[in-house]
């Protein structure tokens, strides 16, 4: 009986290692790998830009059809210029594959508000649904120059 009990905790000490060292083995793998997505929205021959009465958003949707099964959305804001910069949550960039996206920009009620509400769009309303607007590309680690360039019709 006291061989047992003198055994028994160096085999549950040697279990809890190799558990440690095991899920150690694993650490990492969880984040993907972005690469960076900038570009500019034009709405017809003009930036669409934004400024203190106005906000935008460009989102990614990963295209399942076209073998991306990302559950990420990544996101970023359009700026005065017109350009956007993409991020996944805060990390800047976006998993290389194919997305669809979508544009959303409208006028800004109360600009002092942190929570402020929008309305009225800038752009057609075909262009904040993933199925309507028909924008998509694919990020890759070296794109074209203006590969993420976003032309939307203005009717």
């Amino acid at each position: 009986m006291i061989r047992r009990r003198a055994i028994q905790p160096r085999v549950s000490a040697g279990l809890l290692c190799c558990c440690i060292l095991l899920s150690a083995a694993g650490c990492g793998k969880g984040e993907a790998q972005l690469v960076p997505v900038e570009g500019t929205v034009m709405l017809g021959d003009k930036v669409l830009a934004t400024d203190t009465h106005t906000t935008g958003t460009v989102v990614l949707h990963p295209d399942k059809s076209k073998g991306n099964d990302s559950l990420e959305e990544p996101r970023g804001s359009i700026d005065s210029s017109g350009r956007y910069k993409i991020f996944t949550g805060t990390r800047p960039g976006a998993a290389p594959g194919w997305y669809k996206v979508t544009v959303d920009a409208a006028k800004v009620e109360d600009p002092r508000n942190p929570y402020h509400s929008a309305s009225g769009f800038l752009m057609p309303e075909r262009y904040i649904d993933r199925d309507k607007s028909k924008l998509a590309f694919e990020v890759v680690e070296t794109p074209a120059a203006g590969a993420y360039d976003l032309k939307l019709d203005a009717k």
